[in-house]
């Protein structure tokens, strides 16, 4: 009887401690099924933020790019804009110069003899000029005077002079600043090219 007790229990054991294994096994199965699960997870959440990191670092340089570009634009249009207008200053300061000089009047007049048909025609001068000059161009010009051709000072004409339809309705500017205008392109096709064509 006390061996059939001992072999009861010692079946009741080896059971237990067989139960017991196979439920440590399966947990042990269980957990590293779950641990394998939790590193795959956090692997493809690393891949997800990474991802976004790289998409969001991306936006960031096109942007920078983009602002780089437009801010490289900028300065070129702005020094493209000053250096026309030192030149175009330089040019009336130099036309105003030549307009000062004893050329002028013989300016006025080959203006006046190559236009022809003087008799409805006036050269209009600023005050200064017109009292500096009036006397000698009516000299050079009394045969044109004689026939209709006008000489007058008028306060629209700051520098240089115009040669004006009497009824106003066309008129040549050679005032410093026309002039100028019309001496750019002669400049250097270069120059011309590059400060005086309109920004893009």
């Amino acid at each position: 009887m006390a061996q059939q007790i001992q072999d009861l229990v010692a079946s009741i054991r080896k059971d237990g401690v067989e139960a017991a294994e196979k439920q440590a096994s399966q947990i042990i199965a269980d957990a590293k099924a779950q641990a394998k699960e939790l590193v795959s997870k956090a692997q493809k959440e690393a891949a997800r933020l990474i991802e976004d990191a790289q998409k969001e670092i991306d936006t960031r340089d096109q942007s920078a790019r983009s602002s780089l570009q437009q801010a490289s634009r900028d300065v070129q249009l702005s020094l493209k804009k000053q250096i026309s207008e030192v030149l175009q200053q330089l040019l009336v300061e130099k036309v105003e110069k030549t307009y000062t000089s004893k050329e002028f009047s013989a300016l006025i007049i080959s203006v006046v003899n190559a236009l022809g048909d003087s008799e409805q025609k006036e050269i209009q001068l600023s005050e200064k000029d017109f009292k500096a000059l009036a006397t000698s161009l009516k000299s050079e010009l009394s045969d044109k005077i004689k026939k209709g051709l006008e000489i007058k000072a008028v306060s629209s004409v700051s520098t240089g002079f115009r040669v004006s339809e009497k009824d106003g309705s066309a008129f040549y500017d050679f005032s410093a600043e026309e002039t100028a205008n019309l001496l750019k392109p002669f400049l250097s096709p270069a120059i011309a090219e590059i400060v005086f064509s309109e920004a893009k």
